[in-house]
């Protein structure tokens, strides 16, 4: 599958988002990031995560809400909203990561 198709079969199977080819994927499960064409398949062929082959498209999002060390969290009469404390962490296409442990810098290992 080229990243168009592998996108578009990642958008098929996921009930909550559309994903797009260069889109940043993070995983709550393992605070795995890659990029949206770099989704893998599990042994049942369904979308997991390349990092930890564990999740699933509802263990996705599109910015790691649940580190506070990496993202704030404001609400507004709308809702919340989150943003990045400092500089936003992106996936390099083909080389999945994980986000960096508390005080540590991002790797792609």
């Amino acid at each position: 599958m080229n990243a168009e198709e592998k996108v578009s079969w990642l958008n098929e199977n996921d009930p909550l988002r559309q994903w797009s080819v260069g889109a940043d994927v993070f995983c709550v499960h393992c605070d795995g990031v890659f990029k949206a064409e770099d989704v893998a398949r599990d042994f049942v062929g369904d979308p997991t995560c390349p990092v930890c082959n564990g999740s699933t498209p509802l263990d996705f999002a599109e910015i790691p809400w649940w580190r506070e060390d990496l993202v704030s969290e404001k609400w507004k009469k709308n809702g919340s909203v989150r943003k990045w404390r400092n500089q936003p962490i992106r996936a390099v296409a083909g080389k999945p990561g994980r986000l960096p442990d508390r005080g540590r810098e991002f790797s792609n290992n």
